[in-house]
């Protein structure tokens, strides 16, 4: 091989390793950048359902520190309420105390409150047969502490809709 089809073809394997090492790369910062965007909305999701205060100490999302308010311990509360019932729900004394609200979501997360819910509505009779309230009520209202969080009541069989009158 000449030595200028030699020079040639190192130049083109340079150029071509250059563009591969470009793409590769740009996909890792788009990549990158993607899971900071989902750390800030998990972030602007605990902030929000917790009830929490924060502060931002930099662009770095696991800098944020995170502050309970009134409203915070107060779902603590209704949480803590719940699972003195049924224990399922779950609450976290150690992980609440500790103030590790990332972990904290987590447990609320994974807590099968609907399942709950129906095990709530089968022990007191609340609904009349073939009635149902929401899935999320029990969450939401743990969230929430909100009447409207019952929500609609239905009808299984007709699908009409009642609105459950709380006295």
């Amino acid at each position: 091989m000449k030595r200028s089809n030699k020079k040639r073809l190192i130049v083109i394997i340079l150029v071509i390793a250059g563009v591969i090492l470009g793409i590769h790369l740009h996909n890792e910062k788009k990549h990158a950048d993607q899971e900071a965007e989902m750390d800030w909305r998990r972030i602007d999701f605990i902030v929000s359902d917790f009830w929490l205060d924060v502060k931002y100490a930099s662009t770095d999302p696991n800098d944020a520190e995170f502050f309970p308010t009134e409203d915070t311990y107060r779902m603590m509360e209704r949480w803590k309420a719940v699972t003195e019932l049924y224990p399922e729900a779950g609450y976290p004394d150690e992980v609440v105390e500790r103030e590790d609200w990332l972990e904290v979501s987590r447990i609320f997360l994974g807590t099968a409150f609907h399942e709950i819910q129906e095990d709530m509505i089968e022990d007191t009779g609340a609904l009349p047969e073939g009635e149902r309230i929401p899935e999320s009520s029990l969450e939401d209202y743990i969230i929430h502490r909100s009447l409207y969080s019952l929500g609609p009541v239905w009808n299984v069989n007709t699908k009409s809709d009642n609105y459950l009158k709380v006295h």
